[in-house]
């Protein structure tokens, strides 16, 4: 069955954008998907009995809206889907209800679509923002105007520096690249912070901490390649290091296609794994032009096997 991911859907751009991002999915590899819609819920009180009955009837309406568009979107695309195909929930929160309904559903991953960014850039709105510090599975993020394409993903990128989060997100992206039969590359980030001022210590102690960064860098990359040699021998494995003057120079210096998908590692947050982005991975979302696929630390896609409904 390979993969099972759960779009979060509402009829506009940025839904439209999530399901072509699942869409890339399927055309890589096995994936399922199904979309969900989170409405409101109505309210608790049945002191307005008649207006709390209208409103409970226009959230039905709304709903059942929403299934009939996220299914005209899936069918159109050509996507394999789950079931249901597509569904509603209620809840409080729309980021509490699709990580529920992911829980429920059993889905590996989230898709979520941008809001209020420039063109092939990723924008968290309240949800997504929310999701990104909170949610217990994978987030995959569709750059704005990802609708525009649904070729495969060629690539498979794995942001690695050898903290606990990064290993995480390795686990993930090599099991993506397995299971999809793609070639896995490692990335590393040196940015150099852009200053007019020389940094305290001056720019002499500055060049000697980069060199040192990224010479450990290019060791931790070599590490890890030599490593997922011999756990999967199936997966060709390659390196790059990014180097320029702040994250955007940096991120554009490891040239990342638009069949490009980078897996980059959260840190944790509480006792159990759920996603919490520390600064750099912030600042990797913000300058990266391709889809990514945030995992929470302590969480990774294990892509499954046929079930009896498969086969």
């Amino acid at each position: 069955m390979g993969i099972r991911a759960l779009v979060g859907w509402l009829p506009d751009d940025a839904g439209r954008d999530a399901v072509a991002l699942a869409a890339r999915f399927s055309a890589s590899g096995s994936t399922t998907t199904q979309a969900c819609t989170v409405l409101p819920q109505s309210w608790p009180s049945p002191s307005m009995a008649k207006i709390d009955a209208e409103y409970r009837r226009w959230l039905s309406e709304r709903g059942v809206a929403a299934v009939e568009s996220a299914r005209t979107e899936l069918a159109k695309l050509g996507i394999p889907t789950g079931d249901p195909d597509a569904f509603y929930v209620s809840n409080t929160a729309e980021s509490a209800g699709l990580d529920e309904a992911a829980k429920q559903h059993g889905a590996d991953i989230v898709v979520l679509g941008s809001k209020h960014a420039p063109h092939r850039h990723f924008g968290p709105g309240s949800t997504t923002d929310s999701l990104l510090h909170s949610a217990t599975v994978p987030l995959a993020l569709a750059p704005t105007g990802t609708r525009e394409s649904t070729s495969p993903i060629a690539r498979i990128n794995c942001a690695y520096v050898g903290t606990a989060q990064s290993e995480d997100a390795l686990t993930t992206a090599a099991a993506l690249a397995a299971d999809w039969s793609l070639p896995l590359r490692l990335v590393a980030f040196a940015p150099r912070a852009s200053t007019s001022y020389p940094p305290f210590g001056g720019y002499d102690a500055e060049d000697v901490v980069s060199a040192h960064w990224m010479e450990q860098a290019r060791k931790l990359l070599s590490d890890a390649e030599t490593s997922l040699s011999d756990t999967h021998p199936e997966v060709p494995v390659s390196t790059a290091l990014g180097v320029g003057n702040g994250w955007e120079q940096a991120v554009k210096a490891v040239e990342l296609a638009d069949d490009d998908l980078l897996v980059v590692g959260s840190s944790r947050l509480g006792p159990i794994a759920r996603v919490f982005l520390g600064s750099s991975a912030s600042k990797i979302i913000r300058h990266t032009q391709v889809p990514l696929l945030v995992v929470p630390r302590g969480s990774s896609i294990h892509p499954h096997g046929p079930t009896s409904e498969d086969q």
